[in-house]
């Protein structure tokens, strides 16, 4: 499940976590540390990850069709 939006903006793609306003965009990143798409991609990831556990928890449980029970 991806835990983001993507949106073009100004020559890059923002990234928009979908539980808060948080977000980044691939021009952010280095292009010589590998592709700024996958960079930016993990990075909100692993905000929603540190920040909103509980509510990636629900989901999940929800996708999986649990009843609650992890």
């Amino acid at each position: 499940m991806r835990y983001y939006t993507t949106k073009p903006l100004n020559g890059g793609i923002t990234f928009k976590c979908i539980f808060c306003e948080h977000a980044v965009g691939t021009l952010d990143f280095d292009h010589t540390k590998g592709n700024r798409r996958t960079q930016a991609a993990a990075a909100i990831n692993q905000h929603a990850k540190e920040l909103h556990f509980s509510q990636l928890r629900m989901g999940a449980a929800v996708k999986s069709g649990s009843r609650g029970a992890l």
